[in-house]
Protein backbone atom coordinates (compact mmCIF):
# COMPACT_ATOMS: atom_id res chain seq x y z
CA UNK A 1 0.00 0.00 0.00
CA UNK A 2 1.73 2.95 -1.43
CA UNK A 3 1.55 6.66 -0.54
CA UNK A 4 -2.26 8.09 -1.33
CA UNK A 5 -2.38 11.65 -3.68
CA UNK A 6 -5.92 13.47 -2.99
CA UNK A 7 -6.19 16.05 -5.70
CA UNK A 8 -7.44 19.42 -4.70
CA UNK A 9 -7.73 21.78 -7.90
CA UNK A 10 -6.12 23.31 -10.46
CA UNK A 11 -4.85 26.98 -10.97
CA UNK A 12 -3.25 28.84 -14.07
CA UNK A 13 -1.91 32.66 -13.96
CA UNK A 14 0.57 32.46 -11.37
CA UNK A 15 3.34 35.02 -11.82
CA UNK A 16 6.57 33.81 -12.30
CA UNK A 17 4.71 30.51 -12.86
CA UNK A 18 4.57 29.62 -17.13
CA UNK A 19 2.47 26.54 -16.55
CA UNK A 20 -0.72 24.71 -14.95
CA UNK A 21 -0.33 24.28 -11.40
CA UNK A 22 -2.20 20.71 -10.00
CA UNK A 23 -2.44 21.06 -6.44
CA UNK A 24 -2.48 17.53 -4.04
CA UNK A 25 -1.89 16.41 -1.01
CA UNK A 26 0.13 13.45 0.14
CA UNK A 27 -0.38 11.03 3.09
CA UNK A 28 1.19 7.98 4.55
CA UNK A 29 -1.22 5.59 5.66
CA UNK A 30 1.01 3.28 6.37
CA UNK A 31 2.95 2.48 10.10
CA UNK A 32 6.47 3.16 8.66
CA UNK A 33 8.55 6.40 8.00
CA UNK A 34 8.73 6.96 4.03
CA UNK A 35 10.43 8.92 2.00
CA UNK A 36 10.06 10.03 -1.69
CA UNK A 37 14.35 9.45 -3.18
CA UNK A 38 13.11 10.06 -6.26
CA UNK A 39 9.83 10.70 -8.93
CA UNK A 40 8.46 10.67 -12.42
CA UNK A 41 4.97 11.56 -12.47
CA UNK A 42 3.51 11.89 -16.48
CA UNK A 43 0.33 13.52 -17.59
CA UNK A 44 -1.98 12.23 -20.14
CA UNK A 45 -5.29 13.82 -21.78
CA UNK A 46 -8.33 11.16 -21.69
CA UNK A 47 -9.15 11.82 -25.23
CA UNK A 48 -12.20 9.37 -24.95
CA UNK A 49 -13.10 8.78 -21.27
CA UNK A 50 -15.80 5.52 -22.67
CA UNK A 51 -13.06 3.90 -24.84
CA UNK A 52 -10.25 4.78 -22.09
CA UNK A 53 -8.33 6.53 -24.99
CA UNK A 54 -5.32 8.88 -23.94
CA UNK A 55 -2.93 11.53 -25.61
CA UNK A 56 0.69 11.73 -23.65
CA UNK A 57 0.62 15.44 -22.61
CA UNK A 58 4.64 16.07 -20.89
CA UNK A 59 6.06 15.66 -17.76
CA UNK A 60 4.75 17.01 -14.11
CA UNK A 61 7.79 18.49 -11.95
CA UNK A 62 7.93 19.87 -8.47
CA UNK A 63 6.71 23.44 -8.21
CA UNK A 64 9.22 24.52 -5.96
CA UNK A 65 12.81 25.15 -7.22
CA UNK A 66 14.63 24.55 -3.35
CA UNK A 67 13.44 20.62 -2.02
CA UNK A 68 9.74 20.61 -1.28
CA UNK A 69 8.12 19.55 2.30
CA UNK A 70 6.92 16.15 0.59
CA UNK A 71 10.29 15.36 -0.19
CA UNK A 72 10.78 14.72 3.07
CA UNK A 73 10.34 12.26 5.96
CA UNK A 74 6.16 11.00 5.97
CA UNK A 75 6.12 9.41 9.16
CA UNK A 76 2.52 7.09 10.01
CA UNK A 77 -0.83 9.61 9.15
CA UNK A 78 1.22 12.55 7.90
CA UNK A 79 0.09 14.67 5.36
CA UNK A 80 1.86 16.89 3.14
CA UNK A 81 0.51 19.63 0.28
CA UNK A 82 2.34 18.30 -3.39
CA UNK A 83 2.39 21.11 -6.00
CA UNK A 84 2.83 19.64 -9.61
CA UNK A 85 3.46 22.01 -12.79
CA UNK A 86 2.39 21.47 -16.25
CA UNK A 87 4.17 23.36 -18.44
CA UNK A 88 1.61 22.99 -21.38
CA UNK A 89 2.00 24.71 -24.69
CA UNK A 90 -0.93 26.45 -27.03
CA UNK A 91 -1.19 23.80 -28.94
CA UNK A 92 -1.77 21.09 -26.15
CA UNK A 93 -4.82 23.25 -24.57
CA UNK A 94 -6.19 23.25 -28.49
CA UNK A 95 -6.08 19.71 -28.78
CA UNK A 96 -7.60 19.38 -25.26
CA UNK A 97 -10.71 21.73 -26.43
CA UNK A 98 -10.96 20.24 -30.06
CA UNK A 99 -11.72 16.49 -28.68
CA UNK A 100 -13.55 17.52 -25.50
CA UNK A 101 -18.09 16.80 -25.18
CA UNK A 102 -17.53 18.27 -21.40
CA UNK A 103 -15.28 17.52 -18.66
CA UNK A 104 -11.58 17.23 -19.22
CA UNK A 105 -10.31 14.14 -18.26
CA UNK A 106 -6.28 13.94 -17.29
CA UNK A 107 -4.59 10.54 -16.34
CA UNK A 108 -1.74 10.70 -14.40
CA UNK A 109 1.06 7.67 -14.32
CA UNK A 110 4.62 7.74 -13.03
CA UNK A 111 6.93 5.74 -10.18
CA UNK A 112 8.18 6.45 -6.82
CA UNK A 113 11.40 5.27 -5.44
CA UNK A 114 11.11 5.44 -1.80
CA UNK A 115 12.62 4.30 0.90
CA UNK A 116 11.07 3.21 4.05
CA UNK A 117 12.15 2.44 7.98
CA UNK A 118 9.78 0.09 9.92
CA UNK A 119 10.41 0.18 13.60
CA UNK A 120 11.29 -3.55 15.32
CA UNK A 121 11.63 -2.89 18.41
CA UNK A 122 15.19 -0.71 19.64
CA UNK A 123 15.70 -1.32 15.63
CA UNK A 124 15.09 0.05 12.16
CA UNK A 125 14.67 -2.06 9.03
CA UNK A 126 15.12 0.13 6.08
CA UNK A 127 13.52 -1.16 2.55
CA UNK A 128 13.86 0.69 -0.47
CA UNK A 129 11.48 0.12 -3.23
CA UNK A 130 9.76 1.26 -6.13
CA UNK A 131 6.06 2.27 -5.49
CA UNK A 132 3.15 3.82 -7.48
CA UNK A 133 1.86 7.30 -6.63
CA UNK A 134 -1.99 6.02 -6.13
CA UNK A 135 -5.29 8.29 -5.38
CA UNK A 136 -8.06 6.28 -3.52
CA UNK A 137 -5.43 3.27 -3.57
CA UNK A 138 -5.43 3.36 -7.26
CA UNK A 139 -2.80 3.93 -10.20
CA UNK A 140 -3.06 5.48 -12.31
CA UNK A 141 -4.67 8.61 -11.05
CA UNK A 142 -7.03 9.66 -12.55
CA UNK A 143 -8.72 13.41 -12.38
CA UNK A 144 -12.01 14.82 -13.80
CA UNK A 145 -12.44 18.74 -14.35
CA UNK A 146 -15.70 19.87 -14.27
CA UNK A 147 -16.60 21.79 -17.55
CA UNK A 148 -17.52 25.30 -15.58
CA UNK A 149 -14.10 25.18 -13.61
CA UNK A 150 -12.21 24.45 -16.74
CA UNK A 151 -13.38 27.23 -18.76
CA UNK A 152 -12.94 30.01 -15.70
CA UNK A 153 -9.20 28.25 -16.58
CA UNK A 154 -9.39 28.96 -20.08
CA UNK A 155 -10.48 32.92 -19.23
CA UNK A 156 -7.31 33.06 -16.67
CA UNK A 157 -5.12 31.35 -19.28
CA UNK A 158 -6.51 33.90 -21.79
CA UNK A 159 -6.59 31.43 -24.15
CA UNK A 160 -8.28 31.85 -27.80
CA UNK A 161 -8.72 29.33 -30.74
CA UNK A 162 -5.35 28.83 -32.22
CA UNK A 163 -6.01 30.50 -35.33
CA UNK A 164 -7.15 33.59 -33.80
CA UNK A 165 -3.67 33.87 -31.93
CA UNK A 166 -2.40 33.42 -35.52
CA UNK A 167 -4.86 35.94 -36.77
CA UNK A 168 -5.70 37.93 -34.14
CA UNK A 169 -9.49 39.54 -33.55
CA UNK A 170 -9.65 42.65 -34.71
CA UNK A 171 -9.58 45.54 -33.34
CA UNK A 172 -12.89 47.41 -33.73
CA UNK A 173 -14.38 50.86 -34.17
CA UNK A 174 -15.55 51.92 -31.02
CA UNK A 175 -19.03 52.47 -32.83
CA UNK A 176 -18.79 48.44 -33.05
CA UNK A 177 -18.49 48.10 -29.52
CA UNK A 178 -21.78 46.17 -28.66
CA UNK A 179 -21.32 43.82 -32.00
CA UNK A 180 -17.98 43.12 -30.38
CA UNK A 181 -19.59 42.63 -27.08
CA UNK A 182 -21.98 39.89 -28.81
CA UNK A 183 -18.97 38.46 -30.43
CA UNK A 184 -17.60 37.74 -27.32
CA UNK A 185 -19.94 36.76 -25.47
CA UNK A 186 -20.86 33.87 -28.42
CA UNK A 187 -17.17 33.04 -28.09
CA UNK A 188 -17.76 32.10 -24.07
CA UNK A 189 -20.64 29.92 -25.38
CA UNK A 190 -18.26 27.95 -27.53
CA UNK A 191 -15.55 27.26 -25.13
CA UNK A 192 -18.82 26.07 -22.89
CA UNK A 193 -19.70 23.89 -25.42
CA UNK A 194 -23.25 25.67 -26.44
CA UNK A 195 -23.08 25.97 -30.48
CA UNK A 196 -26.30 26.63 -30.43
CA UNK A 197 -26.02 29.70 -28.10
CA UNK A 198 -22.84 30.64 -30.08
CA UNK A 199 -24.51 31.12 -33.09
CA UNK A 200 -27.05 32.86 -32.02
CA UNK A 201 -24.66 35.43 -30.46
CA UNK A 202 -22.89 35.77 -33.95
CA UNK A 203 -26.35 36.86 -35.75
CA UNK A 204 -26.97 39.02 -32.79
CA UNK A 205 -23.57 41.01 -33.35
CA UNK A 206 -24.62 42.08 -37.19
CA UNK A 207 -28.58 42.12 -36.08
CA UNK A 208 -27.60 45.05 -33.88
CA UNK A 209 -25.39 46.74 -35.70
CA UNK A 210 -26.98 48.93 -38.07
CA UNK A 211 -28.97 50.93 -35.49
CA UNK A 212 -26.13 51.25 -33.58
CA UNK A 213 -24.23 52.99 -36.02
CA UNK A 214 -27.07 54.94 -37.09
CA UNK A 215 -29.85 55.24 -34.69
CA UNK A 216 -32.34 53.70 -36.59
CA UNK A 217 -33.05 50.00 -37.65
CA UNK A 218 -31.56 49.10 -41.40
CA UNK A 219 -32.23 46.82 -43.83
CA UNK A 220 -29.06 44.28 -44.14
CA UNK A 221 -28.87 45.73 -47.67
CA UNK A 222 -29.18 49.44 -46.28
CA UNK A 223 -26.02 48.61 -43.82
CA UNK A 224 -23.91 47.25 -46.75
CA UNK A 225 -24.30 50.29 -48.72
CA UNK A 226 -23.90 52.63 -45.91
CA UNK A 227 -20.60 50.92 -44.70
CA UNK A 228 -18.99 50.15 -48.07
CA UNK A 229 -20.76 53.31 -50.08
CA UNK A 230 -17.63 53.83 -51.70
CA UNK A 231 -17.21 50.43 -53.21
CA UNK A 232 -18.87 49.48 -56.60
CA UNK A 233 -22.38 47.87 -56.76
CA UNK A 234 -20.72 44.59 -57.45
CA UNK A 235 -19.05 44.34 -54.14
CA UNK A 236 -21.57 45.28 -52.15
CA UNK A 237 -24.24 42.62 -53.87
CA UNK A 238 -21.66 40.41 -53.59
CA UNK A 239 -20.41 41.01 -49.61
CA UNK A 240 -24.55 41.31 -49.02
CA UNK A 241 -24.93 37.49 -50.71
CA UNK A 242 -21.89 36.51 -48.22
CA UNK A 243 -23.68 38.23 -45.08
CA UNK A 244 -27.31 37.19 -45.95
CA UNK A 245 -26.21 33.29 -46.69
CA UNK A 246 -23.58 33.40 -42.92
CA UNK A 247 -26.97 34.92 -41.24
CA UNK A 248 -28.96 32.06 -42.48
CA UNK A 249 -26.48 29.74 -41.32
CA UNK A 250 -26.49 31.74 -37.71
CA UNK A 251 -29.97 30.99 -37.79
CA UNK A 252 -30.43 27.57 -37.25
CA UNK A 253 -29.08 27.92 -33.83
CA UNK A 254 -32.57 28.59 -32.99
CA UNK A 255 -33.66 25.74 -34.41
CA UNK A 256 -37.02 27.52 -35.79
CA UNK A 257 -37.65 25.34 -39.01
CA UNK A 258 -39.75 22.24 -39.31
CA UNK A 259 -36.43 20.40 -39.79
CA UNK A 260 -34.43 21.01 -36.39
CA UNK A 261 -30.55 20.97 -37.62
CA UNK A 262 -28.06 19.64 -35.07
CA UNK A 263 -25.23 22.32 -34.50
CA UNK A 264 -21.85 20.88 -33.78
CA UNK A 265 -18.63 22.78 -31.70
CA UNK A 266 -16.89 22.69 -35.68
CA UNK A 267 -19.75 24.45 -37.01
CA UNK A 268 -20.11 27.35 -34.43
CA UNK A 269 -16.05 27.27 -34.76
CA UNK A 270 -16.49 28.35 -38.45
CA UNK A 271 -18.86 30.80 -37.94
CA UNK A 272 -16.89 32.29 -35.62
CA UNK A 273 -13.85 32.23 -37.26
CA UNK A 274 -16.49 34.39 -40.41
CA UNK A 275 -18.11 36.21 -38.27
CA UNK A 276 -14.97 38.06 -36.59
CA UNK A 277 -13.37 38.47 -40.71
CA UNK A 278 -16.31 40.09 -41.57
CA UNK A 279 -16.78 42.21 -38.23
CA UNK A 280 -13.69 43.29 -39.04
CA UNK A 281 -13.84 44.06 -42.36
CA UNK A 282 -16.94 46.49 -42.02
CA UNK A 283 -14.98 47.98 -39.04
CA UNK A 284 -12.28 48.56 -41.10
CA UNK A 285 -14.36 50.35 -43.73
CA UNK A 286 -16.12 52.30 -41.08
CA UNK A 287 -12.90 53.79 -39.53
CA UNK A 288 -11.81 54.69 -43.77
CA UNK A 289 -15.25 56.94 -43.77
CA UNK A 290 -15.05 58.21 -40.75
CA UNK A 291 -11.24 59.27 -41.30
CA UNK A 292 -12.46 60.72 -44.81
CA UNK A 293 -14.71 62.94 -44.01
CA UNK A 294 -12.61 64.53 -40.97
CA UNK A 295 -10.33 65.40 -43.53
CA UNK A 296 -10.48 69.33 -45.21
Amino acid sequence: MGLQFTFHRLQVGIPRLPGMLFHFTINNPNPRVSRIWSYNFELYHVTNPQTAEIQFLGPLVANLPTLPDWLTDFHHGQERPCELVWNYERRHIQGIQDTRQDDVHFEIKGNLLVASDYSSGATANREVAWDLPQSSFRHPIRLQIAQSDWVKLLDDMKFTHILLHEFPAPEFHPAFARSAAQWKEAWNHHRKNEPDSALMGCFKAFECLGFELTGTKLTRQQLVKALLDKEPDSKQEAFLAILEKLQDFMHLGRHAGSHPSKITRNESEMILLCAASLLGYLSKQHTRASVSQLKP
